[in-house]
């Protein structure tokens, strides 16, 4: 089953321990849209938590506004009212870029008996043979990939035919390995992001229904994104 993870399906007695979601992002800053699609996914396959992967260091696009400690303070206090959406400092601890597949391997060293479920927008998905060592994430982990506004699911041809083996309709079989499986799953659709919120701070326009209520009042407290 790889050479990251042993034993990965269990059967009759054998259990294996509560399932993790990893939702990954920049976070610049966090917003409804981030935590309505990670919660919609904890909720739906009942995880026991997700993740929130602040990426420090993101390889393969124009570094953010905000530093690595400024967006995390943002993604903490986001949280403050979601028990079981949890801010993981990871990337920003590990120097070098932020590869998720690295990200993995040290959560599935902390956590060798738990699914790993890797959560993934549609956008971020079709570029997923871009990524460094994309080779080795269903080695490490399940992918469960997400509806986002204004984007279509539709897949290029090459990963079409990759992901084809890995494709489950079947959400039990997340929680029966710990890695290995491709899952749709559709989410409550908010057609908000950071671009258009930054923006918005700029113009000094509204972004009340776009950002948590501390999270914009930090935001303005601090002259953020001005």
């Amino acid at each position: 089953m790889g050479r990251f993870a042993n034993n990965t399906t269990y059967h009759g007695n054998n259990r294996l321990d509560k399932a993790i979601g990893i939702y990954g992002g920049t976070f610049d800053p966090i917003h409804v849209g981030h935590i309505g699609a990670a919660s919609d996914v904890q909720q739906a396959l009942q995880l026991g938590e997700v993740r929130m992967v602040l990426s420090a260091r993101p390889p393969h696009r124009q570094q953010p506004i905000l530093s690595a400690a400024e967006r995390f303070g943002l993604l903490q206090l986001a949280l403050q009212d979601h028990a079981l959406l949890k801010a993981d400092n990871t990337e920003i601890k590990r120097q070098g870029p932020s590869y998720m597949v690295d990200t993995l391997i040290e959560l599935r060293q902390q956590s060798p008996n738990s699914p790993l479920l890797l959560i993934l927008g549609a956008e971020a998905f079709n570029g997923f043979m871009s990524w460094h060592r994309w080779q080795d994430i269903l080695q490490l982990a399940h992918i469960v990939i997400t509806n986002r506004a204004g984007y279509s699911d539709q897949l290029g041809d090459q990963l079409s035919a990759y992901i084809e083996p890995f494709i489950s309709h079947d959400k039990s079989q997340l929680k029966q390995q710990t890695h290995g499986k491709i899952y749709q799953q559709v989410v409550t659709v908010q057609d908000v992001s950071a671009t258009e919120i930054r923006q918005r701070l700029k113009a000094r326009e509204l972004v009340a229904q776009m950002l948590p209520d501390r999270v914009r009042e930090s935001i303005s407290h601090h002259g953020f994104y001005r």
